[in-house]
This record gives C-alpha cells, structure tokens and sequence, in this order.
C-alpha cells in the first residue's frame, strides 16, 4: 500500500507542468522557484539563457525540476512555438503564467515605431498566442490554470507610459473574458495586478529622449516601500494551489485602495494625474516643447 501511495504521488508529481514566460528575474523568478518547491515541473521562458541554466540548476539542486527555454516573444513565430516545445519537453501543461513584459517611458510622438511593435507583442500578443495554444491541452486533461500578470497601471491613465498602460489593460480585459468563458471547462483565469514591485521591470524601462533627460526613478514615489517579488510570487502560488480560487490577486492595502479609487472615482483620479503630470513637466521645464 505504501508503495502504491508512493507511485500515486509520483504520478501526480509528473502530471504538474508550469510555463513561466519571463522566468529569468523579478516575480518570474521567484514563481519558478517556488513552483518547483510546490512540486511543479517548470518551463523557464526568457531570452537570457544563461540565466535560466543558472535558475533551473539550483531548482534542481532543491530537488526539483525545471528545463530553460530560450525564447523571444517579441518573435511572433517564436511565441507560436512555445506551447509545442513545452508539451514536446515535459508531456502536458497545467500552468501558464504570462509573465514577460517590458516598459516605455515618454511622450508618445518620441517611441520609436519598431518599440511600439515589441511592446505589443510581448506584453499583449504573446499571452493570448500562449493561451490559444495552451487550452487545448488543458481542456484535454480536464483543466488547468492560466495566471496572467498585468498591472495596477491597468486601472488608471499614466501619461507618458500610454503603450504599457494601455497593452496591460488589453490583458486585464482578456482575463475578465476568459475567466467565464473557460470557467465550464475547469481552466482558472487569475489576473494579477502589482503595485510598485523591487524587480529589474524600473531599471530596463526603454526612455525617449526627452525622458532619459529625467532621471528615472530617482525621487521617492508616494506608494513605497515597493513590494517585494518574492513576496507577490507567494500570494500568487497560493492561487494557483486552491482548486477554488478563480479571480484577481492584488496585493497590498494601499495598491487594494488605488484599484477601488480607480473602479468607482475614476474622475478624481484622472484629476490627480493631470495635475501631477503638469507640475512635473513644468519642473522638469518641457512644457511647450
């Protein structure tokens, strides 16, 4: 009996499969890692491949099991081959964090065209090519869940960062959809919207020219401390863990109070931007530029 239990739990150990898109820092990190130590087989996406040996060698080490996959979503092609190399590697999937994404500071007529393309394709295009691929698997095996990582910048207007705010609220919107279309199939759709975050998202930030005569992230922004990644990948496994837990994970009073100021005062909060915007470029002295 004892040996059956052993084989069974093995079984279910095999069965347990995560893709991580942006595996090699910051929250995809972290969720690999703890995913692996919650008895998943990870997929490690990302362009940094060195990286990623370097992550899956001490997953492994902890006695678990991960794979690095070097992969650019800013491909189209390269996305679309994704899921077939996770299910050719490991046999299934039961997890997909759409975590990769990336960032564009400055006036909009400044963003170079070729940027505005990337942007798109990793932060929006990307996650639906994944989950488009991946739902057939899940829906063979009678479920799964799929974790997308937005950003509380999904619920406000941000000046300056027009491309990311608007390609994470296209994913807040496809996570809203997909969570009651795939609900009858047993697939879970959480969305995730972080605040401030201590990753390296702040610091590889692509700045026009009139930003990167600012310095970036030089003041102390009015929500710090930021949270921690480590800390966001734990409420983000234990969503993943509960069968029942089916809905958006925001983490953190302050960030909790800003999505509600968002949802139901939206006017006020658009007042506050636009004055703040103001002030900053009349400090900064662009105004009229």
């Amino acid at each position: 009996m004892l040996l059956f239990c052993h084989a069974l739990l093995n079984m279910v150990y095999i069965l347990k499969i995560a893709l991580v898109t942006g595996a090699s820092s910051g929250i995809g990190r972290d969720l690999s890692i703890l995913l692996a130590r919650s008895g998943y087989s990870v997929a490690l996406a990302s362009r940094r491949i060195e990286v990623l040996e370097d992550i899956a060698k001490r997953i492994r080490f902890e006695g678990g099991s991960a794979e690095p996959i070097k992969t650019d979503l800013s491909s189209f092609d390269e996305a679309s081959a994704l899921i077939d190399r996770v299910i050719k590697s490991f046999g299934g999937i039961d997890v997909l964090v759409n975590n990769a994404g990336f960032g564009i500071y400055g006036p909009i007529d400044e963003v170079d065209e070729s940027d505005i393309y990337r942007i798109y394709m990793v932060n929006t295009i990307a996650p639906v090519i994944l989950i488009k691929k991946a739902v057939p698997h899940m829906r063979a095996k009678g479920g799964g869940c799929i974790v997308n990582i937005s950003s509380l910048a999904a619920y406000t207007p941000m000046p300056w960062l027009s491309l990311y705010v608007s390609s994470k609220a296209a994913i807040k919107s496809l996570t809203d959809s997909l969570r009651i279309e795939l609900k009858p199939h047993g697939i879970r759709v959480i969305g995730v919207y972080p605040g401030y975050v201590d990753t390296e998202f702040h610091r590889s930030v692509i700045l026009t020219r009139t930003a990167s005569k600012i310095r970036w992230g030089s003041s102390r922004h009015p929500l710090t401390p930021m949270l921690q990644s480590e800390h966001v990948a734990r409420e983000i496994v234990k969503g993943i863990k509960d069968p029942d837990f089916n809905r958006d994970i925001v983490i953190g009073a302050r960030y909790k109070l800003v999505k509600t100021l968002s949802q139901h005062l939206g006017w006020l909060v658009t007042r506050s931007l636009e004055n703040m915007y103001r002030r900053n470029i009349e400090r900064a002295g662009i105004l009229g530029e």
